[in-house]
């Protein structure tokens, strides 16, 4: 179970003592909930104005779950769709996205695979930009190097027996 939330508030005086005062108070309240793979997640405002008139305010109710085989999220309820490209837009019902959160960094983007063949036992090092951005060592034979992260630029590939 969880909760995020902030609380404001002002007290505003006039003075010259007129009816000016004012009182004002805010809350922005998140609560959750996780059971097995569901989250249910809320988000509702409160709002006290100067009149002493309360405000509530529901802006989301929804239950979500991993979809781990497709890489995707499903959501039920009201909620909001990405906004990766275009805005979000709101909407009330079922939800099932993509989630690019669940795909290797290894595999996002392009990386090169590096191909080769070692005589007896090797450290594999990349460069790039002076850095070293992998290392590894590799078995006498053909070796294959395709877990790099994708990175820009050009890259300096040495091996030392």
């Amino acid at each position: 179970m969880l909760l995020n939330y902030s609380l404001s508030g002002a007290n505003t005086y006039a003075r010259n003592g007129d009816s000016s005062n004012s009182n004002n108070q805010f809350a922005n309240l998140r609560p959750g909930i996780n059971v097995g793979p569901w989250r249910l997640r809320n988000y509702t405002t409160w709002n006290r104005d100067s009149h002493g008139q309360d405000k509530w305010n529901t802006i989301y109710t929804y239950l979500a779950r991993d979809i781990t085989s497709l890489k995707s999220q499903l959501v039920l309820g009201d909620s909001s769709s990405p906004s990766d490209v275009f805005d979000s837009v709101p909407f009330r019902g079922a939800q099932l996205a993509s989630d690019d959160d669940m795909i290797p960094d290894s595999l996002k983007g392009y990386a090169p695979v590096v191909r080769g063949i070692a005589r007896t036992n090797a450290q594999v090092t990349i460069r790039q930009n002076g850095y070293v951005i992998y290392q590894s060592f590799v078995a006498p034979g053909a070796f294959e190097i395709n877990d790099m992260y994708p990175t820009g630029g050009q890259r300096r590939f040495t091996g030392h027996h």
